[in-house]
């Protein structure tokens, strides 16, 4: 990269305000709190329908369901971005998620919340992409550091917020909709962001002529795929491995859960500061390989203390894994960022929204046990391949 590049880059991160940036941080309130955050308010639901027919499925798709809406529509929300700017698509997104999330509670029938859920799934699409995008618009080293930030801030939101969530629910089945209007809160923020139409984006060395799949190779795609899975495990899947070693106390079971909040925030708080040292595909590796090894190790272990080591590593590589995506989404997709971004999210978090129905086969086959494990595999074999790509190609794609 010449000094003039460089020099343009630092320019397109100085355009960007204190305010654009925090509303490109707390961005991250909306799928915290619809995607991971609205669990708790699940049960009240379904209590409320118990008397209408497929009650406890529905209560369950509707938390469910955000994820697979926000898997379908970020691909969609990425050619927007490219076409009107990341600024239009998060401001609009932002109030449509307010009073998509906030509807739900006015209904009085389940397929009606189900509807406003799907909704939502597609605000929420329309806001963390283009969150992404406009991070994706600063400078190398601003972006590296702000991908960390906002994974870190997402953390420290979710501590927030599942209280917050239990909290109303306890006033009723309706009010923990009401959370969702919080996010208006963001638009004065919002409008610090500068008001970009896809020109502004910086140009890396990666940037070449377009290419199919918004330049992402096939290959990207199908890690974040497995990835994807691989990565949420942890937080669905090991209530049930806990189940099977007879650690059947809910308070107990919600201790590798806490651990792995912590144990992201700071690999999510350092990703800046470790990406610039171990470069885009040394990331990848110790990201992956770590993800890999602490899934290993819970599927090893035989008690609580044990499994909660190996899911906190699992945490940590995740984590790191997720940023680096979506920095190198951008670089890879320079010419069409948005779409890039968009399509490697809507991989990723498709890939989560389909984990359960994968994860009950290998179950029901060979227990949980070999979930956790056959994912481990297949996570550190991914992440020695990077991790040889890396010292190979020195940092290069590849």
């Amino acid at each position: 990269m010449t000094l003039a590049a460089a020099s343009d880059e630092a320019a397109l991160g100085a355009q960007i305000s204190w305010t654009g940036r925090s509303a490109l941080l707390l961005a991250a309130f909306c799928p915290v709190l619809a995607m991971y955050g609205f669990g708790v308010a699940l049960p009240p639901i379904a209590a409320a329908f118990a008397e209408r027919p497929h009650a406890l499925l529905l209560s369950q798709l509707i938390g469910g369901i955000v994820a697979l809406a926000f898997a379908v529509g970020s691909a969609p929300v990425g050619r927007l971005i490219d076409r009107f700017g990341y600024r239009s698509v998060l401001l609009v997104s932002t109030v449509a998620f307010s009073f998509a999330g906030a509807a739900g509670g006015l209904m009085s029938n389940l397929y009606a919340i189900l509807v406003t859920r799907v909704l939502l799934g597609f605000t929420v699409a329309g806001v963390l992409v283009s969150a992404f995008a406009g991070i994706g618009d600063l400078s190398t080293r601003d972006r590296v550091r702000m991908y960390g930030f906002q994974g870190f801030v997402g953390g420290v939101l979710a501590i927030c917020t599942f209280p917050a969530v239990g909290w109303a629910a306890s006033l009723g089945w309706r009010w923990p909709f009401a959370i969702h209007l919080c996010a208006l809160l963001l638009v004065p923020l919002i409008l610090g962001v500068p008001d970009n139409r896809r020109t502004s984006f910086a140009k890396t060395a990666d940037t070449g002529p377009r290419r199919r799949l918004a330049g992402l190779a096939a290959s990207f795609l199908i890690v974040a795929f497995v990835t994807g899975m691989a990565g949420v495990i942890g937080s669905l899947f090991s209530p049930f491995l806990l189940i099977a070693i007879g650690v059947t106390d809910p308070k107990e079971q919600s201790v590798p859960l806490l651990t792995m909040a912590v144990a992201a925030l700071v690999a999510s708080g350092s990703f800046g500061w470790v990406r610039p040292v171990l470069g885009r595909n040394g990331t990848f590796a110790a990201a992956i390989a770590t993800l890999g090894l602490g899934l290993l190790v819970a599927a090893m272990a035989d008690s609580l203390a044990g499994i909660t080591v190996g899911l906190s590593l699992s945490a940590i590589g995740m984590s790191a894994y997720t940023p680096n995506v979506n920095a190198t989404a951008v670089a890879l997709g320079a010419s069409n960022p948005g779409r890039a971004l968009g399509l490697a999210n809507g991989v990723l978090y498709g890939a989560q929204g389909l984990f359960p129905f994968v994860a009950s086969g290998i179950s029901a086959l060979s227990g949980p046990k070999a979930v956790f494990a056959s994912f481990g595999c297949c996570s550190l074999g991914i992440g020695i391949a990077y991790g040889v790509a890396a010292i190979a190609h020195r940092g290069k794609i590849a």
